[in-house]
Parts: structure tokens; sequence; C-alpha cells
């Protein structure tokens, strides 16, 4: 994925992977720093609801392979999963950000 370096040194990069750290109380942060200026830039955060949610997403991810599976309830549910996890990722970001824990 191509980014540019938009709060440091303004040079575009690709970025080739992200890294995990846990920051406490469950919670990991998934990022990427710039290789020019070692920007750090949060991806997003997750805890263990989440992380449990993710891996519902991929169980279902892997009935689409089966051509009997019935797809169209496991799309939606899918959808579901999706916005669940935006909305708790979201909740967790501005809680880690506001400072409060």
């Amino acid at each position: 994925m191509k980014t540019n370096c938009d709060a440091g040194c303004h040079i575009a990069f690709e970025v080739e992977s992200f890294s995990t750290t846990r920051i406490g109380d469950g919670v990991d942060k998934i990022y990427f720093v710039c290789p020019h200026c070692q920007y750090e830039y949060v991806a997003f955060y997750t805890d263990p609801e989440i992380r449990e949610l993710q891996v519902k997403i991929r169980r279902i991810q892997q009935r689409f392979a089966n051509p009997r599976a019935d797809t169209v309830k496991a799309v939606q549910r899918e959808a579901e999963l999706k916005q669940q996890i935006k909305g708790k990722m979201d909740a967790l970001r501005a809680r880690i950000e506001s400072g409060q824990s």
C-alpha cells in the first residue's frame, strides 16, 4: 500500500508491513512506521472482544469456498460483524487516544 508521510517528512513510501504492540489490558495497537523519519501511524486498536469478532468473520469467509453454503446469509452476517467491529474499533480508538483507559 502506497502512502504519504503527511505528519512527518512528507515523503511517499510503500507500507510493507504492520507491527503490533500490546499496550495493556489486552489492547493491541496495530501500526506502521515511515521508513524515512520513523513517524508512527496507528492503523487501529483491538481488544479481546474485537479479535474474537475478527475470528468469526474469518470463519464465515471460509463458507464462501463451499459451493453448498448459504452465501446470502454468510454475506449478511459478515456485513453485520464488520459493522460491529468498526463501531467497537472507533470507540476503542476514541477511548485510548483521549487518555481514558
